[in-house]
């Protein structure tokens, strides 16, 4: 998740009934978070397709996708 603050908070949980307890936390702890991001995850920015490939504390790392191949 983008907290806002120029970083980015990472989580995994065992179960969904953790997860969603922890999705919850983190929003409420960070109330004008941005958007959640997820490795494998397709975006597009400015008419580019991309694929994450990792999020870490500060940054995303993103490979560029052919057209029409996402």
């Amino acid at each position: 998740m983008d907290t806002g603050e120029g970083k980015f908070e990472q989580m995994q949980a065992d179960d969904q009934k953790k997860l969603l307890e922890r999705i919850k936390a983190l929003e409420s702890q960070y109330p004008d978070h941005g958007g959640w991001f997820r490795e494998g995850e397709i975006i597009e920015i400015r008419g580019s397709t991309f694929r994450i490939q990792a999020v870490k504390p500060t940054g995303l790392r993103l490979k560029l996708l052919r057209r029409g191949k996402a």
